[in-house]
């Protein structure tokens, strides 16, 4: 016999549509953002700056070439 799945907490507030729903979906909702804004946030690295710099430059050399 196979068990069928608890659902979450979160879940089983949401479907609940009161208050606990709508306050774990804030809860979702901001760490989300957070995590969304800490991702942004962080630096691009040199290597794939370097690599971004080879890509425009061989862009630019592959067009020149056919204005020819």
């Amino acid at each position: 016999m196979t068990k069928k799945a608890e659902p979450s907490q979160a879940h089983r507030d949401s479907a609940l549509g009161g208050a606990a729903g709508r306050t774990a979906q804030d809860a979702i909702g901001r760490r989300l953002r957070e995590f969304y804004d800490e991702v942004v946030n962080e630096p691009v690295p040199d290597d794939f700056m370097d690599l971004l710099s080879k890509l425009d430059r061989a862009e630019e050399e592959e067009s020149g070439d056919e204005s020819r």
